[in-house]
């Protein structure tokens, strides 16, 4: 096949180089996607339908009263909404913390190595997940290549907050700005009124989801189901997603990994289908991430805009070869 614009050409930066972001937002889907057989030592995943199993909350919460079949959030919800808080409240808000926190990130290439280093500076990450992994391939990846930026939409196990100078970073003890002790980020919310905004650091990760999506030329949805539950996250969702000036541009594409069903994706976004066109994918190696790592906005200017075919760029399989294989592309953006 003859392409109009080669991968040589769209790694040297031609003439597409753009400033708006690629934006990324990841559900547990995309976790259970990148480790299905678990973490490095078969560690299971838990999701939202089995964490009350997986953790071994089964017991308490069938003794406590409660159907542990149930929805975990609507569970949750339920005890924090009793006055005075229960005991087996704390007791699950620790377990969820012990469980994740020791979920270790294998020593292979994994899908969120591949997203990370398919991104740039001016790109960013809204993830919806407490475990650990992302964070963990950010520390991995730091210093072989420009990443993008990571913000923890639901908090997560490996991120700790400064409330002196709102400085957040991998958990530690202090912060390295200030010296003040670090405070854990909050996993849990009751699930009827989340109340985002009260908590001062994921009130922050939300300020940047809506300054990032409201400017971004590409959105990534990667295995979030967009639950009816979460209703705070879905107004802001839909809030950041509409443009208010007609002269300025919305966002050119959506891009949606799932392995659900198409018609039933349809349906799950409509409400947010600020959009002319989006694209659903079976899997990551589909995407544009995959097909033009770190040059994604201009392979979307180049076919969106101008209609040419774009080569893709081809990525190696190690994780020294992959390096190796954005070497030029990192080089070309100076």
């Amino acid at each position: 096949m003859v392409y109009d614009v080669t991968n040589q050409q769209l790694t040297a930066f031609d003439r597409w180089r753009t400033n708006r972001p690629h934006v990324v937002i990841l559900g547990a889907g995309a976790s259970f996607a990148a480790f299905p057989s678990g973490d490095a030592r078969g560690k299971r995943l838990p999701l939202m339908a089995n964490v009350v199993d997986v953790l071994g909350l089964k017991r308490l919460v069938k003794e406590a009263g409660f159907d542990p079949k149930g929805n975990f959030e609507r569970l949750y919800s339920r005890l924090h909404s009793l006055e005075p808080q229960p005991p087996i409240l704390a007791h699950i808000e620790q377990r969820v913390t012990d469980y994740f926190g020791s979920l270790e990130l294998p020593n292979y290439p994994t899908l969120y190595d591949l997203i990370l280093l398919s991104m740039r500076e001016k790109d960013a990450i809204f993830t919806f997940n407490w475990d650990p992994f992302l964070a963990d391939a950010y520390i991995r990846n730091y210093g072989e290549a420009p990443l993008p930026n990571i913000f923890h939409l639901h908090g997560n196990v490996r991120v700790a907050f400064c409330g002196t100078c709102g400085h957040s970073l991998p958990k530690a003890e202090v912060c390295d700005q200030c010296g003040k002790t670090l405070v854990p980020s909050r996993l849990l919310f009751p699930v009827e009124k989340k109340n985002y905004g009260d908590d001062r650091f994921i009130s922050s990760q939300w300020d940047a989801a809506r300054d990032y999506i409201k400017c971004a030329a590409l959105i990534t949805i990667f295995g979030y189901s967009a639950p009816k539950t979460d209703t705070e996250a879905m107004a802001i969702l839909n809030e950041a997603w509409k443009v208010d000036d007609p002269e300025k541009k919305p966002v050119e594409r959506v891009e949606i990994i799932d392995i659900r069903d198409h018609e039933e994706l349809s349906r799950l976004w409509f409400p947010f289908a600020h959009f002319d066109h989006y694209d659903i994918r079976r899997g990551f190696y589909q995407s544009w991430l995959a097909h033009f790592p770190r040059r994604t906005c201009e392979a979307l200017a180049h076919g969106g805009i101008d209609g040419h075919f774009v080569e893709p760029i081809p990525w190696a399989g190690s994780l020294e070869g992959i390096r190796n294989t954005l070497s030029d592309l990192i080089a070309a953006e100076g």
